[in-house]
């Protein structure tokens, strides 16, 4: 019997097939004898751990492989189906063109509520932040002339108690002052009108100068023209002083009206501290960035002057603010009805109409940032131009809230009692209008000729009568069977 042997190499020893030895003989040539005792340090061979590993992956990826193939593989159709064609019928019915818009509910009659500016000293000393005391909640319903907000108003307060305690000091300083002044500048007209009457008397003295002696007569010229001095002296002062007095007196008005207006600026600030809602409505608080993030207003947050935080809208009169391709802007018309629809509330429908459209464009935007070609300025977005549209919503509902998204179909053709078709079953063959008509149970190819057309319908004008069955799509073949 011929031996087989391999030697791997991670083997030391040959491995002979079984039921062979190198030196057996055959079953005829060999005589009795002892069995061969297996050799104790022969061990089967072990195959290395990574061996296995490598031959299990090999199992997986020739697995998925195999079950790839087979999936792959696209069944095939055992017979050919027949194709079906659907039909509708030509019927007489509302024909409507519309255009949809989308657009935010929001109402026409509203308040916006925001921080009071403050002309007191806050702006000048103590900042003019505002600290929230009280605030109306959001949801609530309120009348014209309540109290929506209320800021904390005690160094208001003492500051205004301040600036009229200083105002009625100013006040008695000013009437002390020209009282002094007064009393000073009668002193000085008196003093003038006692030395005019000395330097007179000296004068009239001097005419005696004949029938006196020399001495005497010179005495009298020399208090003569000593008095008439002093009395043009005097003048000048009293001139002088009635000047200097008017103009101090203007000084300590001034004053006085400046701690008045310090004081009117203190309490009209004080006023505004409670602020009152001109209009009555819905209270929406609105979002603004406080405490390091954007959150709605609360009580103890501070806000700056001029800042917006609330909102009051009147919901007896709310409308869609939309926007509508400047191509589309030429056939609204004021006025025209329209429906509005909420995107919170898809099955409700609400009747309005136009009330307003914008007489200039608007760009949309940008358009992901990317930039218009050579030689342009702006993004392409910027080629989109839109114009603004207010459409008034005519029903009164509770569902019909600000800020909600609505969507807004604007009616631009209505025909009643027309012949309507869908537009999907139109075709349009070497310039004609046609559709393929069901014929005893074929389908003919027949042209028409149509009226108006929106986006799925179209008016038949011709070519077509009521009832008569159409195919719902175009049909390349028009002798397809119709198979119902």
């Amino acid at each position: 019997m011929a031996t087989s042997a391999f030697y791997p190499s991670w083997i030391s020893r040959p491995i002979f097939a079984a039921g062979s030895a190198p030196d057996e003989l055959p079953a005829a040539q060999r005589g009795p004898g002892p069995e061969p005792v297996p050799d104790p340090q022969s061990k089967p061979p072990k195959f290395p751990a990574w061996g296995i590993a490598l031959l299990v992956v090999g199992g997986i990826l020739v697995g998925l492989g195999i079950y790839q193939a087979v999936s792959g593989q696209a069944p095939q159709p055992t017979a050919t189906q027949p194709t079906v064609t659907s039909t509708v019928a030509a019927e007489k019915s509302t024909f409507e063109k519309s255009i949809r818009i989308g657009g935010t509910v929001g109402a026409t009659n509203f308040a916006m509520i925001r921080a009071p500016r403050m002309r007191g000293g806050r702006d000048r000393g103590g900042g003019s932040s505002l600290t929230i005391q009280t605030l109306a909640e959001a949801g609530t319903v309120v009348q014209a002339g309540d109290v929506v907000a209320e800021f904390e108003s005690k160094s208001t307060q003492d500051q205004m108690d301040t600036y009229a305690s200083m105002l009625a000091q100013t006040k008695a300083q000013t009437a002390t002052r020209k009282a002094e002044m007064l009393i000073a500048t009668e002193t000085l007209r008196q003093n003038f009108r006692t030395t005019r009457a000395e330097a007179e008397k000296a004068e009239f003295d001097l005419q005696t100068a004949e029938v006196r002696s020399a001495i005497q007569a010179e005495i009298f010229r020399l208090l003569a023209e000593e008095g008439t001095a002093s009395s043009e002296q005097l003048e000048q002062e009293v001139r002088l002083q009635e000047i200097a007095d008017e103009a101090e007196r203007r000084s300590l008005d001034i004053t006085v009206e400046q701690d008045e207006k310090r004081l009117e600026r203190t309490e009209f600030d004080f006023d505004k501290m409670r602020l009152r809602t001109p209009v009555g409505g819905l209270v929406v608080i609105e979002t603004m960035f406080s405490r390091g993030s954007f959150q709605q207003a609360s009580p103890g947050d501070q806000v700056y002057g001029g800042a917006y935080f609330m909102r009051i809208v009147d919901l007896s009169s709310m409308a869609v603010y939309a926007e509508l391709n400047q191509a589309d802007s030429q056939i609204i018309e004021l006025g025209a009805p329209v429906i509005v629809r909420l995107d919170a509330y898809p099955d409700a429908e609400f009747e309005g109409r136009i009330k307003n459209v914008g007489a200039m464009a608007t760009s949309s935007g940008s358009s992901g940032g990317r930039r218009g070609p050579p030689g342009s300025s702006g993004s392409r977005g910027d080629w989109i131009k839109k114009v603004s549209v207010l459409v008034e919503i005519v029903d009164s509902d509770e569902r019909i809230q600000p800020d909600l998204s609505a969507s807004v179909d604007v009616i631009v053709d209505k025909q009643e009692d027309v012949l309507v078709i869908p537009r999907a079953a139109i075709a349009e063959i070497d310039g004609a209008s046609v559709v393929w008509v069901e014929d005893d149970s074929a389908f003919e190819m027949r042209q028409v000729q149509l009226g108006s057309i929106s986006d799925t319908q179209a008016v038949v004008a011709s070519g077509l009568s009521e009832g008569e069955l159409i195919a719902a799509q175009p049909i390349a073949t028009p002798t397809q069977l119709a198979q119902r």
